[in-house]
């Protein structure tokens, strides 16, 4: 998992209280300039864990042990991007400010009269013999499921960790996005892999200090798990 910096302890306190049980004690004790240290009873009266949590998270990782890799995402070495990084990708920010909705919450319309879904969402409905103008309705897909319809691993495009995987990603109930794929290796990614949406890193503005998010398609490795169980019976 790695340090979480100052918010290491409180992170580690979620993990255990997912699996401490009743009357447990549990010691937080941290130190940098100072030192303190918090100690919990548990009770139990939690009424539900969470849906993910630290443990499915952990359960879930993509483990990279090149320690290259660690100081170049963390920009403690000088490394050469190549020509294909020169480019500006000048941020939007005006596209940002009236895009908020598609871009930080990956919601995309569906059509109030043919129920076609789509990304993004548009005055004009897609469905096919019927553009019905202004019937778009919100359309969240970042906690459906998915599948890659199609793919490519790009060796060309510039990338931190090559290659740049990414796909037409097909979602349960309508709609496709061509989209990153990342949590990957060369050879894991193929059509039909179950993936789930993640909201991660899409590029760094290293002129103007911006950081930009949009969502990725991640495998969901418990997905998987679960249909090749039923697969194997």
């Amino acid at each position: 998992m790695g340090e979480a910096g100052s918010g290491h302890g409180p992170l580690m306190l979620a993990h255990a209280l997912e699996q401490a049980k009743a009357g447990e004690i549990i010691v937080v004790a941290q130190f940098a300039q100072g030192a303190e240290a918090l100690v919990f009873r548990a009770t139990g009266a939690a009424s539900r864990k969470p849906a993910r949590g630290v443990t499915g998270s952990l359960a879930d990782r993509q483990e990279e042990t090149n320690y290259l890799k660690f100081l170049m995402f963390n920009g403690l070495v000088d490394w050469d991007k190549g020509m294909r990084a020169e480019k500006d990708n000048k941020t939007a920010l005006t596209t940002l400010y009236r895009n908020e909705d598609m871009i930080l919450g990956l919601v995309g319309g569906r059509c109030r009269e043919t129920g076609v879904v789509q990304f993004p969402r548009t005055r004009i409905s897609v469905a096919p013999n019927n553009p019905a103008v202004d019937t778009q309705e919100p359309y969240r897909f970042a906690e459906r499921k998915a599948s890659v319809l199609s793919y490519s691993a790009d060796y060309l495009t510039f990338s931190m960790a090559p290659p740049n995987h990414y796909g037409m990603i097909v979602f349960e109930g309508g709609g496709r996005i061509m989209m990153d794929i990342t949590d990957v290796s060369p050879g894991d990614v193929d059509t039909g892999l179950l993936v789930k949406m993640v909201f991660r890193i899409k590029d760094i503005d290293e002129k103007r200090g911006f950081v930009r998010y949009f969502w990725k398609a991640a495998p969901d490795r418990s997905a998987v798990s679960a249909q090749t169980a039923v697969a194997a019976e």
